[in-house]
């Protein structure tokens, strides 16, 4: 079992924003950078034409907690298959 406590951490109120602690237990979404491969795909879209420049700068990436799914609902049915 891992225990986090925030009031012992060395770094704490400096580093939070990039934690991966935070990142984890966020009640709802979480913005974080744009990786290498986004921001490539990003600029590809300004180039042709389908997203502006100041559209583009404003991006970022959204981590959204999402409910546990059954395995049934993550497999999909033995009827899908086929």
């Amino acid at each position: 079992m891992m225990i986090v406590d925030c009031n012992t951490c060395p770094v704490r109120a400096h580093r939070c924003d990039d934690c991966v602690v935070s990142v984890l237990l966020a009640p709802g979404a979480v913005e974080l950078p744009l990786d290498g491969a986004e921001r490539t795909v990003v600029s590809m879209f300004v180039r042709a034409g389908m997203a502006s420049a100041d559209t583009a700068a404003g991006l970022c990436a959204r981590h959204e907690l999402m409910p546990p799914m059954s395995p049934m609902e993550h497999w999909g049915s033995a009827n899908a298959v086929g």
